[in-house]
């Protein structure tokens, strides 16, 4: 069965085939007639070139006779004998002319020669009318000149070029009067054999002149003769010269080869496209297929799903109030992949699928939209009526263990779904409703299914509305960065800050970091929020010499390829070093993706900025960790130090912490600190470094500025400490007890 694209293809190469022949055809074609008319223009050139060699020879031969001192004075004493001796010789014996005569000032003939002897005498010749347009003719020529003047005149014997001159004085010319000085007239017949010799000078062997009377549309175009009188004697005409036919019966036969082979090709070729081009549209309509096609289940794909749900029928089902979606997430999934491996898991993801597709309406459309996501469209007034229990059944389907490679897996899922009211809901906003009651299924760890109620949207659409009033929060002034002190347990000197942002909302007040920063990482605020914080952090450096600074860092930064690129920019626009900082990561980073942090952590360690791993003690491989990752200071969380001195266990992994900080060599701040009490143990146990309310809150840079010039060079924040109720002596270990 025949494709369209494949009749398309075969069209337009058919098409490209035969406009490449045509256009051969005609360019050369076009070539050989371009020749031809180069030809006939550069033969016209040569041709009037030739009849103009010809006036200047004729006016050149009656200036040789008529420019002459002696000639002059035989004329004046009427030496006939001389004149016939001298001059009419030149055209009875030599024959240079075919027509020579001499008319006096009173207008007669005064002498005539003329050859052969059966053309007509010059009295016959001669007429009065002739002699008047001669003298006219001759008549602005000046004297002192040799300036004959040319023309044709029409004879019985045919057409005469001859040129007309004066015969004057050669030693004063300019003395005489031109109305008393006789004439010369002489020149030669245009005959055939005069222009077929002309013609064969230039490769044209038909050279002629074609009378008045005979001129035909042909030759309408070639060059006219007119005589002295201004009547178009005739055309000289001839056959123009083509020597683009010559050369393209020439290259007929190899062109005419080359098109045939060509054709030939250009055939195969089109067999072969089409056969490619149905290949090649099976192909694609079985990517297609498999473009909306989940791979492991066989199940329509987020990419097929998105398409059913912006389809115009899912659009109109939604306004008929006729339209559900259900969203439903594993619960779990994560370890059995950790258990058994990612085959393992795709595995149990199959058999899943394949459970929960038993229990759908059959005009359902199932899909696995995410690795342990799947959704289902529901659309009809039955289904509307069975969305519910459809939902509920698909929550209980899992009650049953699933058995993998011998093992048994018990999983859940949280289950939400949306149904559509006719009133204003969109396909997107049907499936944005479905999301948010999964999700609150997956929060509230619900075991049944969550139908979607507006009470939902509070949460939701406050974070919206957070998110929205991130967007310019930093242009508008909103954002600032505050720091507080890090002080040296040893001796309480201030020897770090760290950088802290707030962020005063117009439409919020203050809000709290630990709202915003999450909502900063989901829209992407998060990379203009830290750039912003860095550099603020640069130029307040600058007044602080000798204080290191500590910066907190997202995940959603460090997965951005630029950003240790962008952070060295930023350092060295304000001329401040890398390795005055401390970049501070949560172990959440690490555990998503262990290798590629490793390469970026080792990127930023060797531009010189330090590392420091906050919230140590809170995950479950932060010795692991501290192993893997070039860390230079660890966090202890306050989290520990809130039960410092009242917890013996607490005790102890502080300690411990502690120590593993000294023996890897790494730098250990205790944050959190709010009592003296606190403090005082935690200079007991050793620790290095402190940080918390008690020593100094987060204060704007004015603030530091002033808070280190009242410590001055010591920088001790709090005079030097007793430790009341502790022996100094005691060892620390005897704090577990």
């Amino acid at each position: 069965m025949s494709h369209p694209i494949a009749g398309r293809i075969t069209f337009n190469l058919v098409a490209g085939i035969l406009v490449t022949v045509v256009t051969v055809i005609a360019g050369v074609a076009w070539m050989a007639y371009r020749q031809n008319d180069q030809a006939a223009v550069q033969t016209r050139t040569m041709v009037m070139g030739g009849i103009d060699a010809m006036h200047t020879r004729v006016q050149g031969l009656a200036n040789d006779y008529s420019w002459w001192e002696e000639a002059y004075d035989a004329y004046q004493r009427g030496d006939a004998a001389w004149i016939d001796a001298n001059i009419g010789t030149g055209i009875v014996d030599t024959q240079i002319a075919d027509f020579l005569v001499i008319v006096s000032p009173d207008h007669q003939v005064k002498y005539g020669w003329w050859t052969p002897p059966e053309a007509p005498n010059t009295a016959s010749v001669m007429s009065p009318a002739l002699i008047g347009k001669i003298e006219d003719l001759i008549r602005t020529a000046p004297v002192e000149n040799n300036a004959a003047r040319s023309s044709y005149v029409e004879t019985p014997a045919g057409t005469l070029l001859f040129a007309v001159s004066r015969i004057a004085p050669v030693s004063n010319a300019s003395s005489v009067d031109p109305a008393t000085l006789p004439l010369l007239a002489m020149g030669f017949y245009l005959n055939n054999q005069r222009l077929s010799e002309l013609g064969r000078s230039f490769l044209i062997n038909d050279l002629r002149l074609e009378r008045a009377d005979a001129v035909t549309d042909a030759t309408r175009e070639f060059p006219e003769i007119r005589d002295i009188f201004g009547k178009v004697i005739g055309r000289l005409v001839w056959t123009p010269p083509t020597p683009g036919f010559a050369v393209l019966r020439n290259v007929v036969a190899p062109i005419a080869g080359g098109l045939l082979t060509f054709c030939l090709i250009a055939m195969w070729t089109v067999l072969r496209a089409r056969r490619l081009a149905l290949s090649q549209a099976l192909s694609e309509k079985q990517a297609i297929e498999a473009a909306r096609t989940d791979s492991l289940t066989g199940l329509t794909n987020r990419f097929g799903f998105n398409e059913l749900s912006a389809s115009a029928s899912f659009e109109e089902a939604c306004a008929r109030g006729e339209a559900a979606i259900i969203y439903l997430d594993i619960n779990g999934f994560k370890s059995v992949n950790d258990s058994i491996g990612h085959q393992g898991g795709d595995a149990l993801v199959g058999m899943l699928a394949e459970r929960l597709s038993m229990i759908l309406p059959p005009d359902a459309r199932f899909a696995r939209v995410g690795g342990d996501e799947f959704a289902v469209a529901l659309t009809g007034r039955p289904a509307l009526d069975a969305v519910a229990g459809v939902a509920s059944a698909m929550v209980h389907a899992l009650d049953q263990p699933f058995t993998v490679t011998g093992f048994q897996f018990q999983v859940t899922a949280a289950v939400g779904y949306a149904v559509s009211d006719g009133v204003d809901v969109s396909p997107d906003e049907l499936l944005r409703r479905a999301d948010l009651a999964m999700y609150q299924a997956k929060n509230a760890a619900e075991r049944d299914a969550v139908p979607y109620h507006p009470g939902l949207e509070t949460g939701a659409l406050h974070r919206k509305r957070l998110g929205m009033a991130l967007r310019g929060s930093i242009e508008a002034n909103e954002m600032s960065v505050v720091y507080q002190p890090i002080v040296r347990a040893s001796d309480l000197a201030v020897v770090s800050l760290e950088a802290l942002v707030r962020w005063d909302s117009k439409e919020f007040g203050r809000v709290s970091p630990a709202e915003f920063i999450p909502v900063a990482e989901e829209t992407g605020a998060i990379h203009d929020i830290g750039k912003f914080v860095f550099q603020r952090a640069c130029q307040d450096m600058v007044d602080w010499p000798g204080l290191r600074m500590s910066i907190n860092v997202s995940p959603a930064q460090l997965r951005d390829p630029s950003f240790a690129n962008d952070l060295g920019a930023i350092a060295r626009r304000h001329d401040v070093v890398p390795n005055r900082f401390k970049l501070e990561l949560t172990e959440g980073l690490l555990v998503r993706n262990p290798t590629i942090a490793k390469r970026k952590l080792a990127r930023l360690k060797s531009m010189g900025f330090g590392l420091s791993l906050d919230d140590f003690g809170t995950g479950f491989s932060s010795i692991g960790y501290l192993r893997q990752f070039p860390f230079d200071w660890l966090k202890i969380d306050k989290s520990f130090i809130s039960e410092l001195g009242t917890n013996p266990t607490a005790n102890a992994l502080i300690q411990s912490m502690i120590a593993l900080g000294d023996a890897m060599d790494i730098a250990v701040v205790a944050e959190g600190i709010e009592t003296v009490e606190q403090l005082q143990l935690l200079r007991l146990l050793q620790c290095e470094y402190v940080q918390g309310y008690y020593l100094a809150k987060p204060m704007p840079a004015a603030e530091i500025s002033a808070l280190l010039a009242r410590l001055g060079e010591s920088r001790r924040i709090l005079p030097e400490l007793e430790l009341p109720g502790f022996d100094s002596s005691r060892s620390a270990l005897n704090l577990q007890s």
